[in-house]
């Protein structure tokens, strides 16, 4: 964002011209009800020589395209000779009918640190004769400095025109005033000039003080200033120049980009930039100014520095092939030590992050997506609340994209989804070569969810055959995490010891859900459970049920029932078994698939699945005459335990009361068209 620009805009609430017949004018700004705070040169006789000037008794201000008349108290009021105006150069205009409900600026009699960024605003026609316009100036705080027996504000770096006088300089760390802008530079000085301290109106004019520290100042723009100074200063209160300076130089070294990188840090629930971020040193500054989007959360740019170290002594481990404990092997002193000097100078206690020791990380290949997600609306089984989520491939946060908080049935979610897809496709079109689309639903929605079937406007175009469909399973018990975790690792790893298999599930006898959860937990290598017929009813429906809970990730079936074993239970056959078992009368529908998915899984890798289950949806659209073909209704259920599923229901998503629809980050909100009555799935 421009950050002087954005400034300006905020401060003009506040900022007031001086005009008057026969003075020289200059800047004001509202300081108390009523009242607006200038230096009183401002309001005196202009080309006055080396007499004896008296300040005006009535000015008139304009603000917000009003005028308003005013009479002047002024400290000291009278001058002698060309010098500077005498200490205190102040004045108070009092408006006796003011802007009705105008706020005010803060006053803060603290003095600035050494070296700080200060914002000075003001009215100056240098660059436009004729017609003062409002400008700043970003200026640095360089040291006290003796005037007529006074302590001021010596500040450099930035142009204070002339017509800036009586104008705020603000301290964006406290977001306040600090003092008032006196005079430009002197010879031999850069830029700035002098400003008196605003402790100067607590003791000249207490009244002003009183009323300015504690009226009741009207809810206006005060707040969206405030925010956007502190905004501008947050990283250099909790970074010094050399430390920002090694952040973002460590960030960049890691190669990711730095939009995927503020999201890890700030959470899926965090706040979104106002704009994308273009470089590091952006990064940094939005990871400070943002706030933990939970309670007790880590801050942002603690966590920004947690990652960036992660990361550096992730890549240092792969250089020296060994596991450093500590986590910390590769990293610089000052990044390693980074997180807890944060917390300190924010007053908060630090926790280091725990460490896998002893471990790999379980870490399968790295891709984007998209997920939709669906949860029952309390017990009403027939409505869902639809959310949507983006993730790219390099990022362990899922962004939300879409929130709604009213009930849909399946067929009006489908609706929404055919909307917002090609929109959130779009957005992530830089990462469309590992692009997954994956439906998170409850369990009772996943034999019969013809997810993969569903188009973006043109039904020969399914979205099976145009990116990986895959399912989730939004319900796992969190008490099968553990299995679900170690079998995909396996799954993953592809090591000859550890190796990932197989297991049917066929439709020729029955097992009740006992044994086959049993039978699951006993064979801790399965890692992919195929079914040979669509589990929606009886045993073949329980038999997902106990691989789930056996936290087995993945599953593949079609949704199609056996004909010759239709009402019949089902068996777990074990990794071999042929299909038919050796049975006499040949191969059922459901054995003709297992045999053909089999076949086409011959020597592929099992971490390839989703790929090849999408060139089987599309094998099977070019082969129309082929009712067998494996890849007609596949489904392939894909759960990543690596992948952390969004929090739908957190505070921060919460809809609109009223039932309207919830779009994060902002979009533009179009209403539903009415869906046509229930469809198939």
């Amino acid at each position: 964002m421009d950050a002087l620009g954005s400034f300006l805009t905020l401060v003009g609430q506040f900022v007031v011209r001086v005009r008057g017949d026969g003075i020289r004018g200059g800047t004001g700004f509202l300081a108390a009800p009523g009242r607006v705070l200038t230096c009183a040169h401002v309001v005196s006789p202009a080309g006055a020589g080396s007499g004896s000037v008296r300040t005006a008794d009535r000015v008139r201000v304009q603000w917000a395209g009003g005028y308003y008349d005013g009479t002047v108290r002024a400290e000291p009021a009278e001058h002698q000779g060309e010098r500077l105006w005498r200490y205190p150069d102040l004045a108070v205009i009092t408006l006796p009918e003011p802007p009705r409900g105008h706020s005010w600026l803060p006053l803060s009699d603290a003095v600035p640190a050494l070296g700080s960024r200060l914002y000075a605003a003001g009215f100056s026609a240098v660059y436009e004769r004729g017609s003062p316009q409002l400008g700043g100036a970003t200026v640095e705080f360089e040291s006290p400095h003796t005037y007529d027996g006074h302590e001021m504000l010596k500040v450099k770096g930035g142009e204070l025109a002339p017509g800036m006088s009586g104008g705020p300089l603000l301290d964006p760390t406290l977001g306040r005033v600090v003092g008032l802008v006196t005079t430009t530079r002197k010879d031999g000085w850069d830029l700035g000039g002098l400003a008196l301290p605003a402790s100067a109106v607590r003791d000249r004019f207490p009244d002003v003080w009183a009323d300015n520290q504690h009226a009741d100042r009207p809810d206006d723009h005060l707040w969206d200033l405030v925010t956007e100074l502190r905004h501008e200063s947050a990283h250099r209160r909790l970074l010094s120049h050399a430390e920002r300076r090694e952040l973002v130089a460590a960030a960049a070294g890691l190669g990711m980009d730095p939009n995927a990188l503020y999201w890890q840090a700030v959470g899926r629930l965090g706040r979104a930039p106002d704009k994308p971020l273009e470089d590091f040193t952006a990064l940094v500054r939005e990871c400070a100014d943002a706030q933990p989007a939970q309670l007790g959360a880590v801050h942002p740019l603690v966590r920004l520095v947690e990652l960036v170290r992660a990361e550096q002594a992730r890549g240092s481990r792969g250089h020296q092939g060994r596991i450093d404990p500590a986590g910390t092997t590769g990293v610089p002193d000052r990044i390693r030590d980074l997180p807890a000097a944060i917390a300190s100078r924010l007053g908060q206690p630090y926790t280091p992050p725990e460490e896998t020791v002893g471990s790999q990380p379980v870490r399968g290949p790295r891709y984007s997506s998209i997920e939709v997600r669906l949860s029952p609306l309390g017990s009403n089984r027939r409505r869902y609340l639809l959310s949507m989520w983006k993730r790219t491939d390099t990022s362990g946060e899922s962004v939300p994209v879409l929130c709604l908080d009213t009930g849909l049935t399946f067929s009006q979610a489908r609706d929404h989804v055919r909307k917002m897809l090609p929109q959130t496709v779009a957005q992530m079109r830089e990462y469309a070569e590992n692009l997954v689309i994956e439906f998170a639903l409850p369990t009772p929605l996943l034999a019969k969810a013809m997810v993969d079937e569903w188009d973006l406007g043109n039904a020969w175009a399914p979205l099976g055959t145009m990116f990986v469909v895959v399912l989730r399973a939004s319900d796992r018990a969190p008490v099968t995490h553990g299995n679900w975790v170690s079998r995909w690792r396996r799954l993953q790893s592809g090591a000859h010891e550890d190796v990932a298999i197989v297991d049917w599930v066929d439709c020729h006898d029955d097992s009740d859900i006992g044994e086959m959860f049993a039978t699951l937990m006993s064979t801790e290598s399965l890692s992919v459970l195929g079914i040979s017929y669509q589990p929606d009813s009886g045993t073949a429906k329980l038999a997902l049920e106990a691989a789930l809970y056996a936290g087995v990730p993945a599953a593949i079936w079609p949704r199609t029932s056996c004909p010759e074993h239709s009402g019949e239970g089902t068996r777990h056959r074990g990794a071999g078994t042929p299909p038919g078992g050796g049975r006499p009368g040949g191969m059922c529908a459901g054995d003709r698939f297992q045999r053909s998915v089999a076949q086409q899984m011959s020597g592929q890798p099992l971490s390839d699945l989703p790929r090849l289950v999408k060139k089987l949806r599309i094998d099977a659209r070019t082969r129309g005459q082929d009712p067998d073909h494996c890849g007609r209704a596949l489904t392939l259920l894909w759960d990543d335990p690596t992948r952390a599923a969004p929090d739908a229901g957190a505070p921060a998503l919460a809809g609109p009361s009223d039932g309207a629809t919830a779009q994060l980050p902002a979009e533009q909100r179009t209403p539903r068209r009415p869906g046509k009555g229930e469809q198939r799935w």
